[in-house]
């Protein structure tokens, strides 16, 4: 995990390399895409597939394709009709990148998606294919939770749409719609059956609420200082660092003076 200068610890570097010759692995499960975190994985030399868009793309560094889910172009018509009608921002993302309009250019400033790559676009529409993830955010929360409703019901079997408010922007409300059944669980799931793992040999770290799923998977969960109660809660272990201290790395050096 990064500080808030989207910076790798240098403490979890080494730390990771040490780990490596004992034969444990390492990669990222994150909501950002997956072009985006290609530098990290290089600095930590990770060479398994990386679970990214919050599960919706799994694949490694040599572009091999591990699981993709993506959305239904007439669904993400009707995402975009809805953001339209009642003035809400929206945006696209794919694998590389993620496009916005003239009119959302806005919503570049309050996403926090650190080393994304973003691209103007003139119409959506020349877009609908092979959407992974589609981003709308608003200040107004009944807004936000009016339009989830809309895109959930009936049509939940074939996407869903979760909404929480924003950890970098005070008064704005985002509203994530992905395939359904897609999820860091579900990624992780598929990640280390693709792996040959048993979720007991996993262990995760997280802080933010988009955790909440990947902590539902099992294996041994951690929480790091600043991470939200509810994390804290659910967590075998709460470090005692918070992300900006390293944090990652003092849970990695009990697992190296462990072995």
């Amino acid at each position: 995990m990064t500080n808030n200068n989207n910076e790798l610890g240098g403490e979890t570097i080494e730390l990771v390399r040490k780990l490596k010759e004992k034969g444990i692995l390492f990669t990222f499960a994150t909501q950002r895409i997956h072009s985006s975190v290609v530098d990290f994985a290089k600095e930590l030399n990770i060479d398994i597939p990386i679970i990214s868009v919050n599960g919706a793309l799994i694949k490694d560094l040599k572009e091999n394709v591990i699981s993709t889910s993506t959305i239904k172009p007439k669904y993400v018509k009707k995402a975009i009709h809805y953001a339209e009608k009642y003035f809400v921002r929206i945006a696209l993302c794919y694998g590389d990148e993620i496009v916005y309009t003239e009119s959302n250019s806005v919503i570049r400033d309050f996403m926090y998606r650190l080393g994304t790559d973003y691209s103007l676009v003139d119409s959506y529409y020349d877009y609908l294919d092979n959407v992974l993830e589609i981003i709308m955010l608003g200040n107004e929360k009944q807004t936000i939770k009016f339009i989830q409703k809309k895109m959930n019901y009936p049509l939940k079997i074939f996407h869903t749409a979760k909404y929480f408010r924003s950890s970098s922007k005070h008064g704005v409300y985002h509203l994530e719609v992905r395939k359904s059944g897609t999820s860091k669980k579900t990624g992780m799931q598929k990640l280390t059956r693709h792996l040959g793992f048993r979720k007991r040999q996993v262990a995760a770290l997280g802080d933010w609420f988009n955790d909440r799923d990947l902590f539902e998977y099992g294996g041994y969960n951690v929480a790091l200082q600043n991470a939200v109660a509810e994390l804290k809660l659910k967590a075998d272990y709460v470090t005692e660092r918070t992300n900006e201290e390293d944090g990652v790395a003092e849970f990695l050096k009990l697992v190296y003076d462990a072995q």
